[in-house]
C-alpha cells in the first residue's frame, strides 16, 4: 500500500486537502501517546511527534452504562482530531460477547483496518488486519505485562519493524490515576492506514491490560 492518504471516498487526495494530522503523520517514524488525567470517566489521549508538537488529541465515548457493565471489555468509539479540530482516525470497538475482541479502523471516514486479538494462553497477540480483514501486522506482547515492557510489531513474514512500548509513568501517576504513556515506533515509510491502526491499537491494549 502507498504511504500516501486515501481520505476522500477512497481517491487520492491533492496535498491541500488531506488533514494537518495526517500530512504530520505521514513522515514520522515515532509517536509519544499521553494519557490525560482529567475529572471526566471517559480515557483522553495526546499524540504528540518526537519534538513534542501535538499531532492528535483523542477522546473516547462511551456510555455510563458500558463502563459499569462492561469494565474494560466495554465498547467504545474513540475519535481522533488535529490541531484544526477536524476528524481524522475513528476506532470503533462493538460490543461482542465471548472471546472475539476486534475494534474497526477508519481514516476520513474510510474504513481502513480491523484489528483482531487472538486468543492465546501465554503471550498476548493482537494482529492488524486490512479493511477486508485480511492479516497485514502482527503486535505481540510479554507473557507478564507489567508498567513497564514492549508490544512488538511484525510484517506477516515475522520481521520486527517496530514497538508499542509501554512506559513507566512515575509512582503517583502509576497507584493513583489510570494516565499511562507509550512510545510508537514504525517505518518512516509505513502507509498511514496502518499507522494510523497501530496507533488505535496502543488505544486498545491500554484499554485491555492497563485500565484499573
Amino acid at each position: 500500500m502507498r504511504n500516501a492518504s486515501s481520505c476522500k471516498n477512497g481517491e487520492e487526495m491533492s496535498t491541500e486537502e488531506i488533514p494537518l494530522g495526517i500530512k504530520l503523520l505521514t513522515g514520522l517514524n515515532k509517536v509519544l501517546i499521553r494519557q490525560k488525567v482529567t475529572a471526566f470517566p471517559n480515557n483522553k489521549y495526546v499524540v504528540l511527534a518526537p519534538d513534542s508538537s501535538v499531532v492528535f488529541y483523542a477522546k473516547e465515548d462511551s456510555g455510563i452504562l458500558d463502563r459499569v457493565l462492561g469494565g474494560t471489555s466495554r465498547a467504545f468509539e474513540i475519535n481522533v482530531f488535529d490541531t484544526e479540530k477536524k476528524e481524522v482516525i475513528r476506532l470503533r470497538r462493538p460490543f461482542t460477547m465471548g472471546l472475539d475482541v476486534k475494534m474497526d479502523v477508519a481514516v476520513c471516514g474510510k474504513a481502513v483496518s480491523v484489528v483482531r486479538k487472538e486468543v492465546t494462553f501465554c503471550k498476548p497477540i493482537i494482529n492488524i488486519n486490512d479493511s477486508s480483514d485480511k492479516p497485514a501486522f502482527r503486535v505481540k506482547g510479554p507473557v507478564f505485562t507489567t508498567s513497564e515492557c514492549d508490544f512488538e510489531l511484525f510484517t506477516k513474514s515475522k520481521q520486527r519493524i517496530g514497538v508499542i512500548r509501554k512506559k513507566w509513568s512515575g509512582m503517583a501517576r502509576e497507584a493513583l490515576t489510570n494516565a499511562d504513556n507509550y512510545v510508537i515506533e514504525f517505518p518512516a515509510d509505513l502507509d498511514v492506514r496502518f499507522k494510523a491502526a497501530v496507533i488505535g491499537t496502543c488505544f486498545l491494549i491500554d484499554f485491555m491490560y492497563y485500565e484499573n
